[in-house]
């Protein structure tokens, strides 16, 4: 479990001390496609495939490990972009910072457009729509159907669609984290209140808010540690495709836009969230979640007292449960070695590394996802479940975690931001929150900076 409120705070600390293409023909044979800006033959025929992340890996470190233990003429090689060294001597490594990601955006971004960089690319931050554009990065669809021993149909499909640019997937996310909206059942009940999760909007959520303040007490919030820059992110993700689009076109100068920062600030100003934090939990009725794993989302069904919701939505429709990728790797169209880096590719999707305990989120491999879950309902209905909160009989815990697997079967909506424009639109709505400038004015001031910066 990931409370995306505390998460948030970060970048809020950070931005304020700052103030579809393939290879252009068939699938290479042996790798031979383009360059490198590192040679990537070795004597004896040895093959390396670089992997570009922004910091230590442990999954794929020891995901690594295991693949050159069964492919003796292959090497992984993974290398990190963090703007400070990393720490040695086995102490703690530092948390990735604000410099640290734009360090990897800039570096990777400006290698791979020029031809060259690492074969395999963590794509998390990096402008997937541009490079997509730019038809560096290959459509790993292409080698899912060249690869006779590869089935698509053993994961989860409606993950890889939603992943796409277009028509093609261009970076594959090994696991996924879903996004929730965590309620207090017993709360809801005792202020009369019914939600229907599948056509609420932000102003309904605040509706019900009030509501429920009005019943059970004015102390409690809507969310608490859930600040303006939170809601900000959420609602760009939520309707970044749109803002966005593929096309190219930028659409922060519109109503859209505007009305999601008066939303906002509405919520504030009329007390439904307050923007302090605090320790008291207990006062919010509702909780931005995002799930985490099979065995800590069993555990959080556990409780009576919570239960999960699809969040709301601007327009009160969505195309599916939204939820962000957990390592995610483009492919490089210039790579030499591209027929090995996809078998580490198919490496990491297999059930051998799924249910590694390194990798967090839900496996992509619904056979492992699925195995997990299972595995998760047992320990809960017989009392092995670390920190379960209440006892559950057997039958109840097998119909909670086909609950959690109807939800990964129509997870669909997948969370992203391109960081420099999440960066711009921070660092302007600052401006409108303070009373500075009117929403007229940093709609459009958003949208000229990110015009220029994708014009870029």
């Amino acid at each position: 479990m990931k409370i995306k409120g505390l998460l948030v705070m970060l970048i809020m600390l950070m931005v304020t001390s700052a103030c579809s293409g393939n290879n252009g023909g068939s699938l290479p044979v042996g790798g031979e496609s383009g360059g490198t800006d590192k040679p990537q033959a070795q004597a004896g025929n040895k093959k390396t495939v670089v992997i570009a992340v922004q910091g230590s890996n442990p999954f794929l470190e020891a995901a690594a490990e295991q693949f050159e233990q069964e492919h003796d003429d292959i090497d992984i090689e993974i290398k990190s972009y963090m703007a400070m060294p990393e720490a040695s001597g086995g102490g703690m490594s530092a948390a990735i910072s604000q410099a640290d990601i734009e360090k990897y955006v800039q570096t990777v971004t400006t290698q791979i457009m020029a031809g060259k960089g690492s074969d395999l690319i963590l794509m998390e931050n990096l402008p997937l729509s541009k490079l997509v554009e730019k038809k560096v990065l290959v459509n790993l669809y292409d080698w899912m159907e060249k690869d006779s021993s590869f089935a698509r149909s053993d994961y989860y499909e409606n993950v890889f669609k939603a992943a796409q640019d277009g028509d093609g997937l261009y970076a594959l996310p090994i696991a996924v984290n879903i996004d929730v909206i965590q309620g207090r059942a017993d709360l809801l009940e005792k202020a009369g209140i019914e939600i229907d999760e599948g056509t609420w909007t932000w102003e309904q959520f605040k509706a019900i808010s009030k509501k429920a303040k009005e019943q059970i007490g004015q102390e409690y919030y809507a969310f608490i540690n859930v600040f303006p820059l939170n809601l900000l992110i959420s609602y760009m993700e939520d309707n970044y495709a749109e803002l966005v689009q593929p096309n190219g076109k930028v659409n922060f100068d519109s109503d859209l836009f505007r009305e999601m920062m008066r939303q906002i600030k509405s919520m504030y100003d009329e007390n439904v969230l307050q923007a302090e934090f605090t320790y008291d939990y207990d006062k919010a009725i509702f909780s931005q979640m995002t799930l985490s794993s099979p065995e800590e989302t069993m555990r959080l069904m556990s409780a009576d007292k919570y239960q999960f919701f699809k969040g709301p939505t601007s327009k009160g429709k969505s195309s599916g449960i939204p939820y962000r990728s957990w390592v995610n790797l483009g492919l490089n169209s210039k790579s030499k070695v591209q027929q090995e880096a996809w078998a580490f590719l198919k490496f990491l999707l297999s059930e051998q590394i799924q249910q590694s305990p390194a990798l967090s989120g839900f496996p992509v491999n619904k056979k492992i996802a699925e195995k997990r879950l299972d595995d998760a309902a047992a320990k809960l209905a017989s009392g092995q479940l670390e920190h379960a909160f209440d006892a559950v009989e057997p039958a109840a815990a097998k119909k909670k975690a086909e609950e959690v697997k109807k939800l990964l079967e129509h997870t669909g909506a997948k969370l992203s931001l391109d960081f420099k424009v999440q960066s711009i639109a921070i660092e302007e709505f600052n401006a409108y929150m303070s009373g500075q400038k009117s929403a007229e004015e940093v709609s459009k001031l958003i949208q000229n900076r990110v015009t220029t910066y994708l014009n870029e």
